[in-house]
């Protein structure tokens, strides 16, 4: 294997082991509301809503 890949492999592995424990990001947020989120919370709501998008789509043509 080529030495300069090698070497970053290695220095990759010394970089994971150093680490201890779980490392989390914190999770974004966007300040806009989200209302299919909020309204789709079931398989059943979005099978539903997804009926319904094809019917107004098809009704559209």
């Amino acid at each position: 294997m080529n030495q300069r890949i090698q070497d970053k492999i290695e220095e990759y592995k010394k970089m994971a082991s150093s680490h201890k424990g779980h490392v989390s990001f914190p999770h974004s947020t966007t300040a806009r509301k989200d209302s299919l989120g909020t309204v789709i919370r079931s398989k059943k709501d979005a099978e539903e809503f997804m009926a319904e998008l094809e019917s107004a789509f098809k009704r559209s043509r």
